[in-house]
């Protein structure tokens, strides 16, 4: 097998189409993402959250619509059956990635986290570093995904160790967040500290499943190469 071919050349026209619904799926959930990335810079400068967070709301569903057409798809269509449960995989992995995005947001929109605490959260702490080390994960994730239409698998697992580097920068910085929040946020109320403790973790699942997601990839490389 010629290690040099790419990894859509070695699947039918069924897969290659499904490969490219996957990319446009990818689309959205980073839509997601970056709605979710603005939602937050709009939660610093105390501004009315409700049309941020309906516009995540409204993405997501839109990814949650897409996520089930390609389900239906994959499980009705012809398809190499050794890789059928991995893309069905690999599209439960990505739709975390807009799930956590609209959980942390909801929590932020819902949750009466007093101005003093967000102010030492986005002020006193790196918590936009690491906003923004979950979206270079997720972007990251995109790039591999699209080298599967057109590159060979060694460059494809290079790019693979660029998201895995990714994503252990974004839980480096999602600890040193924690630690400034309990080193230096002792004077906060106790229960604005659990809510942003818990919303700092679940945003951590934001690029563990980009991650994830890629180590999939890494499994549908393996295959296809067999």
């Amino acid at each position: 097998m010629n290690r040099l071919v790419s990894f859509s050349s070695l699947i039918g026209s069924g897969e290659r189409e499904l490969l490219q619904g996957i990319c446009n799926y990818y689309s959205k959930l980073r839509e997601t993402v970056l709605l979710f990335k603005d939602f937050m810079a709009h939660v610093s400068s105390s501004d009315d959250l409700q049309v941020y967070y309906d516009k995540i709301n409204k993405t997501e569903t839109e990814a949650d619509e897409i996520h089930e057409k390609l389900a239906e798809a994959i499980a009705s269509g012809s398809f190499f059956s050794y890789i059928r449960d991995d893309f069905l995989d690999l599209l439960e992995k990505m739709d975390f990635m807009a799930d956590y995005s609209k959980d942390v947001a909801k929590m932020f929109y819902e949750y009466n986290v007093s101005r003093q605490a967000l102010n030492f959260l986005f002020k006193e702490t790196f918590f936009n570093d690491f906003v923004q080390a979950i979206v270079d994960t997720v972007d990251s994730f995109g790039v591999v995904l699209s080298m599967l239409k057109k590159s060979p698998p060694h460059e494809i697992l290079l790019k693979i160790k660029e998201v895995e580097t990714m994503e252990e920068k974004a839980d480096f910085i999602k600890d040193k967040t924690l630690i400034e929040l309990h080193n230096k946020g002792r004077s906060l109320d106790v229960l604005d500290i659990i809510t942003l403790r818990e919303a700092i973790n679940l945003m951590d699942n934001i690029a563990d499943s980009a991650e994830d997601s890629s180590d999939i990839i890494i499994r549908l490389i393996a295959k296809g190469y067999k």
